[in-house]
């Protein structure tokens, strides 16, 4: 069993044929494991945490085939990355015309490809003025963003703006700074020693917090705000001393909106104080939650923002946007790297925005959330001492199986919805936040008629592993 509970045994499943999936052996196949050891010897084993199901090729851009027959309907996305489809013939064609150059590497010498890409990243921001570094992976652009932030902080400020402040449950990245800024304790045992001028608020998730839950009764929208004020208040700081704040543009696990209210303040405070407001658009970017940032939802605008993920639909590509007094802070060669603008991964990002100009897939996202919200509803009416929760943006949505009363967590039922949703043609990645919710997140091209026979099929899922597993226990 590998470290998140997916078994190298083959389960005999039922095997059928739809429109949109096929399932023809057992699952996961027995002819991969000789692979899937190779993998596990070869690789660490933080690297073997998903359904043991190997990627082969794509069908029509939301359908993943392995080399065995069996084919998937894709609700990963690759962890939304593909937002524009897997295989975009638009995407492989601009790749195609670098690699037939050839040209495969440039560092940051100019090319054709890397002004293409910058103009088309600054074409969709909506920061007045803007400039954007293309960078490699989404933590690599909140390294960069922190660093930006300190540094215009103590040029505006003097050596004492320096503070940092992030969110509780916040996910960033696994590198130093983005686990610094990451809401999760667990995950920073291995820093030792912590900068004690970054620390963490309550994020504003009305699922943990009553005073977040826009929903109810007595709720106070400054009572909400307060929360940030007393947590840098109980850390002594002045706020003419943060150098910068950092959000999620959702709560990355649940998929869970900012409120309104509190989206407001928070850029109202940061302007009264000089403070740079930096939001994380890494999963939510370029059009996944039915705008082109989800930013955009709450009327506001950051001055730094970190993208990623979708920002390429393919390659490995990430950027930090902001106004041009934010971006250039440094001199020539001394905020660079290695693959910033890389030719081929430029190419793809530039053909991608192209596409998702031309298909509006902001639109489209947020057309078929509807039809996600209307499925994921009745699914939590129907199993309400399974589900806790239900939420999300445009194709971005999130499932979380709890006990609606106390909120533990089933992360055992979470992992059974996971394998027999794999075993019914339906691609998953392991469930998140402790094991328990199941993210749902398919290419923003995907037919409304694949998405409904998907999420009838996600219903069947539930239902079977609620007839099988014994009810919550606390």
């Amino acid at each position: 069993m590998n470290g998140k509970g997916f078994e190298m045994e083959a389960r005999e499943v039922k095997q059928f044929e739809t429109k949109y999936r096929k399932i023809c052996t057992p699952i996961p196949v027995p002819e991969s494991f000789p692979l899937l050891e190779e993998m596990q010897e070869f690789e660490p084993r933080s690297m073997a945490g998903q359904p043991l199901i190997v990627w082969d090729h794509t069908e029509d851009g939301y359908k993943v085939c392995d080399p065995y027959g069996n084919k998937f309907l894709d609700f990963s996305s690759a962890v939304m990355i593909t937002n524009a489809g897997h295989g975009n013939p638009k995407l492989i064609e601009a790749i195609q015309r670098t690699l037939d150059k050839p040209l495969l590497a440039a560092y940051a010498f100019p090319t054709k490809e890397r002004v293409e890409a910058a103009k088309a990243l600054v074409s969709v921001c909506p920061i007045p003025d803007a400039k954007a570094f293309m960078l490699s992976s989404g933590k690599e652009a909140v390294e960069c963003a922190f660093k930006l932030a300190r540094t215009y902080g103590k040029r505006k400020g003097g050596p004492e703006k320096k503070v940092i402040i992030s969110y509780e449950s916040a996910f960033h990245g696994r590198t130093l700074a983005s686990q610094l800024v990451g809401g999760m304790d667990s995950l920073k045992d291995w820093i030792g020693n912590l900068d004690q001028d970054v620390f963490q608020a309550p994020w504003p998730n009305g699922y943990e917090h009553e005073w977040a839950d826009e929903t109810a009764q007595d709720f106070d929208e400054d009572k909400m705000f307060r929360t940030l004020l007393d947590t840098i208040d109980r850390h002594g700081v002045k706020y003419e001393n943060i150098a910068g704040i950092i959000i999620e543009s959702y709560n990355g696990v649940q998929c869970y909106p900012i409120p309104k209210a509190y989206a407001k303040k928070l850029r109202a405070f940061c302007d009264e104080y000089d403070i740079l407001l930096i939001m994380d658009e890494i999963q939510t970017g370029f059009c996944r939650t039915g705008k082109w940032f989800a930013f955009q939802h709450y009327d506001i605008l950051p001055d730094i923002f970190t993208a990623a993920k979708g920002l390429s639909g393919a390659l490995p590509m990430s950027a930090v946007f902001a106004r041009k007094e934010i971006m250039d802070l440094y001199a020539p060669n001394t905020m660079t790297s290695t693959h910033s603008g890389s030719p081929v991964a430029a190419a793809a990002t530039a053909a991608n925005i192209r596409f998702m100009k031309e298909e509006k897939l902001d639109e489209a996202a947020a057309a078929k959330a509807k039809i996600m919200e209307k499925h994921l509803s009745a699914l939590k009416e129907r199993f309400p001492e399974r589900i806790a929760y239900i939420g999300g943006l445009g194709l971005a949505w999130a499932c979380t199986f709890a006990n609606p009363k106390t909120k533990k967590g089933q992360p055992e039922f979470a992992l059974e919805v996971t394998k027999k949703c794999v075993e019914k043609g339906l691609m998953f990645y392991a469930a998140v936040g402790a094991g328990i919710t199941m993210k749902l997140t398919p290419p923003l091209v995907i037919p409304e008629e694949a998405l409904e026979e998907a999420l009838q099929a996600y219903a069947e899922a539930v239902a079977e592993a609620d007839a099988e597993m014994p009810p919550y226990v606390d």
